[in-house]
């Protein structure tokens, strides 16, 4: 069993990896942590606790509101044409009668890495802001946790937001550099792989087909929020009836990494230059003594097999 913390911007594709995480018999959702990026944190903490309710998980997840801007105070946040006004597609689940906890998420996550003393594994699906701000009050973090998995960045593929840079990297990339060169046993997952991996109009009918009865109010919730995401895949990728899988992706190689491979590079992020703000910056030179630790990016990945597993979870 896995003890994991999920820092996400709860969009349409964030929304698919919680359920996924809180469905598996593998995983245990320890909590989640809020930022801003597909909607604001707070509107990502509602979506989480909706979500959480419909999971019927069966145990109790903390939510906690996080950062609603960069590092340096800059506010950015999705077009509503993406992940829509609400962040999972204009659905509107049934409220929970849970709150998010009064709590700082840096220090939320600080709290789980000590409970938990080196299992816990971090899932980022958002900007990395929480994550640096940790870092920031705690620069021993790296040793505390097992493991730091995020959704984001490219290398040998053009990125989603400028030709060099993938959303969740540029919109905090001095969070992302901090992060990067941290320390962290860390496996990247980006668009060079997730842009490889594809929910299709055969899988929703498949789910909806085998789902469990306990699991159908959950993959009817997906079939409706991918309606929006088909949409914009099909306009910005020429896409019909399919979507890239990003997020989830990132959930099911942090239960499982044999489901990818990886190649080990020291890596830091551009945040001073505006033209290549969020670029990936790679150094395959060779050094006797490593300026910092290498971080395992996910360079191949077996997206059949991904994508039966994630909804395997609903049968």
């Amino acid at each position: 069993m896995r003890r994991i913390l999920i820092d996400a911007d709860t969009g349409i594709d964030d929304s698919i990896a919680i359920l996924y995480a809180l469905k598996s018999r593998n995983l245990h959702v320890e909590g989640i942590t809020t930022c801003f990026g597909n909607s604001g944190a707070a509107q990502s903490a509602d979506n989480c606790l909706r979500l959480i309710r419909l999971s019927r998980c069966g145990y109790e997840v903390p939510v906690v509101v996080g950062a609603e801007c960069t590092l340096d105070g800059q506010v950015e946040t999705a077009p509503a044409h993406i992940h829509g006004e609400n962040g999972i597609g204009n659905v509107i689940l049934p409220e929970s009668a849970r709150k998010p906890l009064e709590m700082d998420a840096a220090d939320f996550i600080l709290r789980k890495a000590e409970e938990l003393d080196g299992e816990l594994v971090i899932v980022t699906t958002g900007r990395l802001t929480n994550l640096a701000r940790a870092l920031e009050k705690d620069p021993r973090l790296p040793g505390k946790v097992k493991r730091v998995v995020t959704m984001g960045g490219c290398m040998d593929v053009p990125g989603n937001v400028s030709p060099v840079a993938e959303a969740n990297i540029y919109g905090d990339a001095r969070a992302a550099d901090m992060v990067f060169r941290a320390g962290f046993h860390m496996i990247l997952v980006g668009l060079d792989v997730t842009t490889k991996t594809f929910i299709t109009e055969k899988e929703l009918d498949d789910a909806e087909r085998y789902c469990s009865e306990e699991s159908r109010d959950a993959v009817a919730y997906i079939r409706e929020a991918l309606k929006l995401y088909f949409e914009y895949h099909r306009l910005s990728e020429g896409m019909v009836h399919r979507s890239f899988v990003h997020d989830p992706l990132a959930l099911l190689i942090a239960e499982d990494a044999s489901l990818g491979e990886y190649k080990m590079l020291r890596a830091g992020v551009e945040y001073q230059a505006p033209a290549f703000r969020g670029m990936i910056l790679t150094d395959g030179r060779f050094r006797g003594e490593m300026d910092h630790d290498e971080i395992a990016v996910c360079v191949r990945v077996d997206a059949d097999r991904a994508v039966r597993r994630l909804f395997s979870v609903f049968h």
